[in-house]
């Protein structure tokens, strides 16, 4: 899955496997399985990774787009039944409240 994408990074920057294992503190071997598609990189090696070529997480694993989100992020949208536009504000606004209640601060 990453293969491809880290073998790109690494040939820009003029790398060698050698030389990007070294960075990671790893073997050579493992660049290769990671660019062969062999083995994949924990999530932490992955941030190293993405870091060092300053690029995103989405785009070092091959995602080009986000999930879409779904349209409707209202209150309503989360009920079986039609809440009013009075109810629906009133949930959001308790919604708003209880987030900084619990985040520490003050309603």
């Amino acid at each position: 899955m990453i293969g491809k994408r880290l073998r790109e990074l690494r040939k820009g920057q003029s790398m060698t496997q050698e030389q990007l294992a070294s960075f990671l503190k790893t073997a050579k071997s493992t660049i290769s399985q990671y660019e062969n598609n062999i083995n994949e990189p924990d999530l932490g090696t992955l941030i190293r990774i993405a870091d060092y070529f300053a690029v995103t997480l989405d785009d070092l694993v091959g995602r080009e787009a986000p999930y879409p989100l779904k349209k409707d992020r209202s209150a309503t949208g989360m009920f079986k039944e039609t809440l009013t536009e009075d109810e629906s504000n009133y949930l959001l606004d308790s919604l708003t409240i209880y987030r900084k209640w619990i985040a520490g601060g003050k309603p």
